[in-house]
């Protein structure tokens, strides 16, 4: 009896063991069998990925050191790519994108399979170095190449971590952009080549660089030390526009007078912008507010060079013929400095005249207002020669063809000697006394203007000088005294008034110059007639 109850019972154990072995023969089974089939689903992304680089455009170029693919992330990671698209007539490089790794998360392999439908979370672009050879010749164009792309491409985010960029122009092979250090990060992306709307739409954008260098022209370059830019706000940092040359090789280099330029910002904050392409062709830019944070500008003008007699538009015309469209609601100048020299005289440094603690406001700044009674304002506060205080009020309507303005000005205390650096040497002119108070009105358009000025003086004298600046000539200068009154105190109200109704523009002369025949003719009808408002 025992006997056979330990046989049964060796044969429960036995059934069980054999169980066992068959439930671990499954596991193991099954378990090979997905790694098998991980495997299998590797290799085929793998080959069928493989295959898509290989059908890409001709004008596209991919190599590789290897190529991960993890079909239960949905990861796909390219060890070292170097992308390569060429202008389809010259078959020169175009674009150039080396990175250590290129990473993509998440997957969609339905969509990929059997929707023709790339749907993935993730493309990461680790360290690339990018390289753009503009020309302006070439006929390589974005929208025709995705076009050339098979399937709708839909990405979470994609991120661009340490980038470095370079863009050269082909005509000369000279650097035009440079920037270091580049983070980028846009967020819900759709490339679709079928559309025949917007080829790319994304939600939302941030990007952030060290270093930007941008070269404007031939002869100006623009470096931004820091950048921030977002969908709706960007931050610079550091900002210089300066002429790549020192004042003395620009007058060698250049055939008619150009300005040098030595501009520096602090920093300039751009709130609630908005920006892209009307019709996928019109460039647009639009901001709430754009604050100019201590800009510093130093202006310098060589009259021995061969006078530049083009056309100079009106400042309002200038908008008005813009090649996209700019709305900028408010633009805020917080401490500025404005210095210009002109230099007139071979054995002279140039005359200067300053403008400090400048502070304006500037509203409805914009080419694409389209009503009569929009128009834009500048409204200016300065320190003019370091003790006079100058009120400025300045508008214009862009949609206006004739170019009418009206230019307001206010001046305080001026002591008539902080002019004389820049009148002896300019104007061969010295003068002397004190400007108590200056008000003028300039009302004018395009051709012609006309002034009014009333401003209270006391011991003002004049005394032209000799060609070499230096000495009195008393022969003019006994005539001009003779002419002009010395005070005006024998005006009504202490103020002598000057008027004219007509002043003509220069037309190949700056929208200031014009500003200056009407002052001038303003104060020689104040101070050469009987000085009676009229």
């Amino acid at each position: 009896m025992h006997e056979k109850k330990r046989v049964i019972t060796d044969y429960k154990n036995q059934s069980v063991s054999n169980k066992l072995k068959r439930i671990l023969l499954i596991i193991i089974g099954v378990v090979t069998l997905l790694f098998l089939s991980v495997l299998g689903l590797d290799y085929f992304f793998k080959k069928k990925l493989k295959e898509q680089i290989n059908q890409v455009p001709k004008s596209v170029k991919i190599q590789y050191e290897d190529i991960k693919v993890n079909s239960l992330k949905g990861s796909i990671d390219l060890v070292k790519p170097l992308i390569s698209i060429y202008e389809k007539t010259t078959h020169k490089i175009t674009i150039q994108i080396e990175l250590k790794h290129f990473s993509v998360v998440n997957l969609s392999y339905w969509n990929y399979l059997f929707n023709d439908k790339i749907t993935l979370n993730n493309i990461f672009f680790s360290q690339p170095k990018i390289t753009y050879y503009h020309n302006n010749a070439s006929k390589f164009h974005e929208d025709k190449f995705i076009k050339d792309l098979k399937q709708i491409i839909q990405i979470e985010f994609l991120q661009i971590q340490d980038a470095h960029v370079k863009i050269y122009d082909v005509s000369n092979d000279s650097l035009l952009l440079k920037t270091e250090n580049l983070n980028l990060r846009i967020n819900t992306i759709e490339i679709n080549p079928s559309t025949e709307k917007k080829l790319i739409t994304y939600k939302d954008f941030k990007a952030t660089s060290k270093s930007t260098f941008y070269s404007l022209n031939d002869y100006e370059n623009l470096i931004i030390k820091n950048l921030d830019v977002s969908s709706d706000f960007s931050s610079l940092k550091g900002i210089t526009l300066k002429t790549k040359y020192s004042k003395e090789t620009l007058s060698n280099k250049i055939e008619v007078e150009r300005d040098h330029y030595n501009l520096t910002i602090d920093s300039i904050k751009i709130t609630k912008q908005n920006f892209g392409f009307e019709q996928d062709t019109l460039f647009y830019f639009k901001s709430q507010c754009v604050d100019f944070y201590q800009p510093n500008f130093k202006i310098y003008r060589n009259k021995l060079v061969t006078d530049n007699l083009s056309y100079k538009p009106l400042y309002s015309k200038m908008l008005r013929d813009l090649n996209f469209s700019m709305t900028l609601n408010s633009v805020f100048l917080n401490n500025a400095s404005v210095t210009y020299t002109e230099k007139v005289k071979t054995d002279t440094q140039g005359g200067k005249i300053l403008f400090s603690k400048l502070n304006g406001e500037i509203k409805n700044l914009s080419n694409t207002y389209e009503f009569d009674d929009t128009i834009t304002s500048i409204n200016i506060t300065a320190v003019f020669m370091d003790n006079t205080p100058i009120d400025v009020q300045w508008n214009f309507d862009i949609n206006n063809l004739h170019d009418q303005f009206i230019f307001k000005a206010k001046i305080g205390k001026l002591n008539a000697e902080s002019m004389n650096q820049f009148m002896e040497s300019n104007l061969n002119m010295r003068v002397k006394g004190e400007i108590d108070k200056t008000y003028f009105t300039i009302n004018g358009n395009n051709f012609t203007s006309q002034i009014d000025l009333k401003l209270k003086y006391d011991d003002f004298d004049v005394f032209i000088l000799k060609e070499n600046g230096k000495v009195k000539n008393k022969v003019l200068s006994n005539i001009i005294s003779f002419f002009i009154s010395k005070d005006s105190n024998d005006a009504a109200e202490n103020f002598r008034y000057g008027s004219k109704s007509e002043v003509k523009r220069t037309m190949n002369r700056s929208v200031f110059n014009y500003f200056w025949l009407n002052i001038k003719a303003g104060l020689l009808d104040a101070m050469t007639r009987d000085g009676k408002e009229k």
